[in-house]
């Protein structure tokens, strides 16, 4: 059986990474710099099971694109022409109003409490890694 590839050494992906071997599957984590210089150190390895609202709300469409042109700013874009890129920012503005965020959140809740449930249960088998949790 080939190796399942994750790409990204953040929380999300070395947990992911971590649940997958302890079901026997061979795992290879990649990220592009470090594992200690990645996503997941600008919130300090917080996983926040309780954000359900989906990036694509109302509002956000006009918060990105004052975003993108900084940066500095949380959302910022290399200007560029890219297809895919303006065809994901189409889908993305599709997709940001309130219909869609009440259709996203009972699923996004889903996966925030397994999430939650895995994540207390990481902490319960590695007591050692000292993970802070806050309910």
């Amino acid at each position: 059986m080939k190796p399942t590839l994750i790409i990204g050494g953040g929380i999300v992906g070395l947990f992911t990474a971590y649940f997958l071997q302890k079901e026997g599957v061979e795992v290879v984590v990649v990220d592009r710099t470090e594992l200690k210089n990645n996503c997941s150190t600008g919130n300090a390895g917080m996983i926040v099971p309780s954000h359900i609202i989906p990036l694509a709300a109302p509002g956000m469409v006009a918060k990105g694109i004052s975003w993108m042109f900084s940066s500095k700013s949380p959302f910022y874009i290399h200007p560029r022409f890219d297809y895919k890129l303006l065809q994901w920012s189409l889908l993305f503005f599709k997709s940001a109003n309130q219909k869609q965020v009440e259709k996203a959140i009972p699923y996004l809740k889903n996966i925030s409490l397994l999430s939650k449930s895995l994540y207390l249960q990481f902490r319960d088998e590695h007591p050692e890694a000292r993970l802070a949790f806050q309910e």
